[in-house]
């Protein structure tokens, strides 16, 4: 896994287990479950864990009849699974792989009686904070002058000169960047929502990824 939504835990936990368990809406029973499958350690040293979450919940279905000139229009309740995969850091955060699969943050909060946060990224810190960032995407918002908002894609953007004066006073809701980690090139994107994806190295995997976001991510996670 190299890419998900952040989560933040807000609290201490050393260990998540593994659960399963029923609540009642109306008439229905509806099934959480919180599948951790591997516990193993990062490149630092530091205890990782990675499994999937999936919970039922009742949605309402439209359905269309057509009866000898009628038409029919119903709306019925049905039952729908929705399972995400996670990994994370005890004490640390939490990623889900997409941000329908948030509701993993409310599970392993349930089970280590923590509190998980959908991260806010400050990504003009992030690029601050990279030595040899060369920024292929950038969504801005907030911009003075007549360029408000917008998003643009190149090579390098901040060399430019025509673009370079536009991003220095934005706020940014997306950055893609062109640098190096642990003497690697990384090619990766991140949004101020909390969504992390690492396109490169090929060989970058699962204990890689969460020590990327653990040391250069997260510090800028609110």
């Amino acid at each position: 896994m190299r890419a998900g939504v952040l989560g933040i835990v807000r609290d201490d936990f050393e260990v998540v287990d593994s659960f399963s368990d029923t609540i009642r809406n109306g008439e229905r029973e509806l099934e959480r479950v919180l599948d951790v499958r591997r516990v193993f350690s990062l490149p630092g040293g530091e205890v990782a864990f990675e499994g999937r979450a999936a919970v039922e919940r009742v949605v309402n279905r439209t359905t269309t009849e057509l009866d000898f000139g009628e038409v029919r229009v119903e709306e019925t309740p049905q039952t729908e699974t929705l399972v995400t995969d996670l990994v994370g850091v005890p004490g640390e955060f939490v990623v889900a792989g997409s941000g329908k699969g948030t509701f993993a943050f409310d599970l392993v909060g349930r089970d280590t009686d923590a509190d998980i946060e959908r991260a806010t990224l400050d990504l003009s810190a992030f690029l601050d904070a990279q030595a040899d960032a060369e920024p292929w995407r950038a969504g801005f918002y907030d911009n003075d002058g007549n360029c408000e908002n917008g998003v643009l894609h190149g090579s390098d953007l901040l060399d430019d000169d025509r673009f370079a004066g536009l991003l220095d006073d934005a706020a940014f809701n997306q950055l893609g960047l062109d640098c190096s980690y642990d003497g690697r090139s990384l090619k990766m994107t991140a949004s101020e929502s909390g969504y992390v994806e690492v396109y490169r190295p090929a060989e970058f995997d699962t204990a890689d990824f969460l020590q990327y976001l653990l040391e250069e991510v997260v510090p800028h996670a609110e």
